[in-house]
């Protein structure tokens, strides 16, 4: 077998750079419509005349949204990992490789950008909603819970 070509190489890492946004995409989505369909039967039950009556229902609700954020965390974290290590073999390709320096583009140029791809804070930014959404749907459902208790302790 032939040693890969340069060429090869890049659009070997391109690919799974792309096979790992799409994946990071359909475990965003997961996560956001799973959360939803949590978050309707809790506003329903919310409503209830007697409060006291669905206060279980709403607990479990609340505790399976968290567990949900919780268990999808980890897979949404592993793609970060993932789409980091093959950003940062491409850039280094770029940097060692001068003819595949026309395939760049400025993000991939950036001083630094091959060994951290921190650097690069279009990149952060574009991941900052997959990043940070188990976490702020935690805390959502955590202030819930607390509502909840705060709603049955003053009898509101």
């Amino acid at each position: 077998m032939e040693p890969f070509s340069d060429l090869d190489k890049l659009r070997f890492y391109r690919d799974e750079v792309k096979h790992e946004f799409n994946l990071l995409a359909i475990r965003s989505t997961i996560l956001v419509t799973c959360q939803s369909f949590l978050v309707v039967p809790f506003a329903i039950l919310s409503t209830a005349a007697n409060f006291r009556t669905v206060l279980v229902p709403l607990f479990v609700i609340a505790a399976l949204g968290i567990f949900i954020a919780l268990i999808l965390r980890e897979p949404i974290n592993a793609a970060h990992r993932t789409i980091r290590k093959w950003l940062l073999k491409q850039r280094s390709l770029f940097r060692d490789v001068e003819s595949l320096r026309d395939f760049a583009i400025d993000r991939d140029m950036i001083r630094g950008a091959d060994t951290d791809v921190a650097k690069d804070r279009d990149h952060t930014k574009s991941l900052a909603f997959s990043r940070y959404s188990p976490w702020a749907f935690i805390l959502f459902w955590c202030a819930a819970i607390v509502w909840a208790t705060v709603r049955v302790l003053l009898g509101f």
